[in-house]
């Protein structure tokens, strides 16, 4: 097993570590919805938009992420788009009401 991983090549391990880290950082939209509900007493239609946003920034920023990484640079792209994804979602945790 090893010596079959071994042999793969540097982009490669960029991508799959890119990709653990943006699974890590989606398994939290699940539970933010209970944690919007629960905790916060929010409304469940509430939580829905914050679900709905968070579904239509996805889809947003993947076309947008790919347009800048043909113009920048993947690995630059990846690095800015998991920073500021982590960045974000901690500050969702420090929000104490919504913006509107």
């Amino acid at each position: 097993m090893r010596q079959a991983a071994s042999g793969l090549p540097r982009p490669f391990w960029w991508l799959w570590a890119s990709i653990l880290i943006g699974r890590l950082g989606s398994f939290v939209a699940p539970f933010l919805i209970l944690y919007l509900t629960a905790e916060r007493g929010y409304s469940a239609s509430f939580a829905g938009l914050v679900a709905a946003l968070f579904g239509a920034g996805g889809a947003a920023a993947s076309v947008v992420g790919g347009m800048l990484a043909d113009r920048v640079g993947r690995r630059t792209i990846l690095l800015v788009a998991q920073v500021t994804a982590a960045g974000l979602t901690a500050a969702l945790g420090f929000a104490d009401q919504p913006p509107c």
